[in-house]
């Protein structure tokens, strides 16, 4: 519903554009933060993406939605990552205001990592959990490479991952 979610569109708009997309997951895995007793933590990952001439022509600020269900056991500094992407495009990469909802790429990917966090945060697990809807995708892997790079400063001990992308598409 929220007409596009391409990395370049509008931030501004309560209802329409990545902005109003990203704040609207945010609200949501707020809720299941809640729901688990305030124990899945929510956040943006804020970056600025450099201009690259090709996908992104001036910089922009971009923001991964991160809820962060911390382990139980803190010998065990293990983290599994599970994540999908929210952002979406038309066949043209640069055109940021054509109607591009992109429920299979990849609004699929990231209700189902919402999903698992809304129902995995009333539980409790030894090691970290983090449930990402990643943005940045289609323009050039930005947001996932934006999370690896926190990772490595942070010292994440990332002991998996899972990417949903375009579940129940051919």
């Amino acid at each position: 519903s929220f007409n596009t979610r391409h990395t370049l569109s509008d931030t501004i708009s309560k209802k329409t554009g990545i902005g109003a997309a990203r704040n609207w997951i945010k609200a949501e895995m707020m809720r299941y933060s809640s729901e688990s007793g305030g124990r899945l933590k929510v956040e943006f990952d804020t970056f600025t993406q450099p201009a690259d001439g090709k996908r992104v022509l001036v910089p922009t600020l971009m923001k991964n939605v991160l809820a962060i269900l911390p382990g139980t056991d803190p010998a065990d500094d293990r983290v599994y990552i599970v994540s999908g992407h929210y952002d979406s495009r038309a066949s043209d990469v640069m055109d940021a205001k054509i109607t591009a909802p992109g429920a299979n790429d990849d609004a699929s990917g990231t209700a189902t990592a919402m999903e698992i966090a809304r129902v995995m945060s009333k539980q409790k697990f030894n090691c970290t959990l983090i449930f990402v809807a990643m943005v940045g995708e289609e323009q050039g892997l930005y947001g996932a490479t934006n999370l690896a790079k926190k990772a490595k400063e942070l010292k994440w001990n990332v002991a998996g991952m899972i990417t949903n992308d375009i579940i129940g598409n051919t």
